[in-house]
């Protein structure tokens, strides 16, 4: 009996072994026949070439689609296959995925050096490892590499794997696949490289930091060198051909005069915004992106954000053109080029005092004057006591001097008059309370609900145009690769506010620059029009400000909403230190 029991136990074992090695294997085969390129996207795709340009006509990005998979009549272009070709897998075109002459060569030439001189992966293999592997240095890992190869080549045929290839190898600082690689080193459309340009993208391939141009050039140039020797070699290109872009001088997009706007986040809202446009229309393959954006101030409010605060501190900018609605300039984050929030757009936070221009618009469309006075003491709504800043109370104060002094008592007292309904549909009409809906509590008077830069900034523009709202926009107009018009912004406002009424409110929030909280924005021989706001704990600062046609909102904090030693007059300098710098403007440090 226990012998019985041992034979079938010895037998067990075999085929457990066999089932998992079976399963293990089946898993495989069932993930790559069933690939999904777009769960491998390292950054955002369009499906058209795109070249963005500044409101004064400065390229902002440029930048080719990747190419389609499933669409034979998107030819890769012949110069950019054969350098990766022949740099990488003579080969290609001759083997399953698997190029057993090419790994024995590889063998025997690392064994003869004594160190890994030579790779022997296909280009196939080198799909299967972006795509589906890592790059740890282990058996069980090319033994996989080499089986999904096998599948790959199965499932695609030569033209998509060098796609896939192409798409999504990593050449170095942050770009993945040749289209990304064509912009951050030269500032280019794949289709504008010369050969000299292509054989150094390719000589990236095995090792981008170690090759990298921005690292060490003359390591760059002498792997290009090979690169072009090698497709001579393979009859790619002709001697004349080969001479000619070995003496090319390699001109790197840091060294031309026109750089790129290094902001991942900003062009990606241009992008969504144009997708938005373009949504109904023909499938384009190649646009022409005028941006609002004016890249000279773009630059500046950039260069600014470093002095708010500490490290971790961030940052946010945006400027509105108040008669047009157009955005002048957005700053994400102290660090768009290695920051992937969009503070200006995504960030819903208390809004302070800033919202306070809300219940006195109330007021005054309600019939009240500037001088009628509020009790500004301390005072309970059923349980909710709320306070002054640093418990300051004015006893019986004009509504000006109450907005001045940034009381939270009036406010509260003006919407509990008012009703509560009224103040959040008069903010709707402002464009507020739509990313974080607004309810019913009398602590909304006075910012404890939240929304984001964009939204309270636009508000702020429309008192700066004769109580006139405009949509914000980025975008000036489309056009096609041969300049044919797509689609092209037409300013349309709306009237929210009686000009008398909206006159009055410019008078507060001049009053608050001139003398009140707002004092630390007053540039001397200027109008402004502002006001600061401050969350609880200093989370949140914010200025939102106006001089002549342009609105600018400003607002610092930390992501993790920890509290602040800063305030809100740090905000409202920093407005000042921008505007100071693009109207150039002599300020007192």
């Amino acid at each position: 009996m226990q012998k019985i029991k041992f034979k079938s136990f010895v037998l067990i074992i075999p085929i457990l072994i066999f089932s998992g090695i079976s399963f293990y294997f089946f898993s495989l085969i069932f993930s790559a026949l069933n690939l999904d390129v777009s769960k491998n996207k390292k950054s955002r795709e369009t499906k058209y070439s795109y070249v963005i340009s500044s409101s004064d006509n400065k390229i902002l990005s440029k930048l080719s689609h990747k190419f389609e998979i499933e669409n034979s009549q998107n030819q890769i272009p012949p110069i950019l296959k054969n350098a990766f070709i022949s740099s990488e897998d003579k080969r290609f075109y001759k083997h399953n995925g698997i190029d057993l002459k090419s790994i024995s060569r590889a063998i025997f030439q690392n064994i003869r050096s004594g160190y890994v001189k030579e790779g022997g992966s296909t280009i196939t293999q080198q799909v299967a490892r972006i795509l589906f592997l890592n790059n740890d240095l282990n058996i069980q890992r090319k033994i996989k590499e080499v089986f999904l190869s096998l599948i790959l080549e199965f499932r695609y045929n030569k033209s998509q794997i060098l796609k896939l290839y192409l798409n999504n190898i990593y050449l170095g600082s942050g770009a993945y696949g040749v289209n990304e690689a064509s912009q951050v080193y030269f500032g280019k459309l794949i289709e504008e490289l010369t050969l000299s340009e292509i054989a150094l993208l390719a000589g990236l391939a095995p090792a981008p930091s170690i090759y990298s141009p921005y690292q060490n050039v003359e390591l760059a140039i002498k792997n290009r060198n090979k690169v072009i020797e090698s497709m001579y070699l393979d009859g790619y290109i002709s001697l004349a051909n080969k001479n000619k872009a070995i003496k090319e001088r390699i001109n790197l997009n840091y060294q031309t005069a026109d750089n790129f706007l290094d902001d991942k986040l900003l062009i990606n809202f241009i992008l969504e915004e144009t997708d938005k446009r373009i949504e109904n229309k023909n499938d384009y393959k190649f646009l022409r992106i005028k941006s609002t954006i004016n890249k000279d101030w773009q630059e500046k409010a950039q260069s600014i954000s470093r002095y708010a605060g500490p490290k971790e501190l961030e940052f946010a900018l945006l400027s509105i053109e108040s008669n047009t609605g157009k955005i002048r300039t957005m700053v994400t984050s102290k660090n768009p080029t290695i920051n992937e929030y969009n503070r200006v757009i995504s960030s819903i936070r208390p809004l302070g005092s800033t919202f306070k221009i809300i219940p006195y618009a109330a007021a005054l469309i309600e019939g009240k004057k500037l001088s009628d006075k509020f009790e500004d003491l301390p005072i309970c709504w059923e349980s909710y006591c709320p306070k002054n800043f640093s418990e300051d109370y004015r006893g019986s104060i004009s509504l000006i001097e109450s907005f001045k002094s940034s009381s939270n008592i009036v406010p509260i007292s003006i919407t509990k008059k008012f009703g509560l309904k009224n103040i959040i549909n008069l903010a709707n009409s402002f464009g507020l309370g739509y990313k974080q809906e607004f309810e019913e509590f009398p602590s909304l008077a006075i910012g404890a609900y939240g929304d984001n830069l964009l939204n309270i900034t636009n508000a702020y523009s429309a008192i700066n145009n004769n109580g006139k709202i405009q949509s914000p926009e980025i975008i000036e107009k489309i056009e096609s690769f041969k300049k044919q018009p797509i689609w092209e912004n037409k300013s349309i406002s709306k009237k929210i506010l009686d000009i008398k009424i909206n006159k009055k409110l410019n008078k507060l929030l001049e009053k608050s620059v001139k003398e009140g909280t707002s004092k630390a924005a007053s540039i001397k021989g200027k109008k402004i029009y502002g006001k600061t706001g401050t969350s609880d704990g200093n989370k949140d600062l914010w200025f939102i400000g106006s001089i002549d046609n342009l609105t600018t909102g400003i607002w610092i904090g930390y992501d993790d909403n920890k509290e602040s030693e800063l305030s809100s007059g740090n905000a409202a300098y920093l407005w000042k230190k921008f505007i100071s710098e693009i109207y150039k403007i002599p300020i007192k440090k």
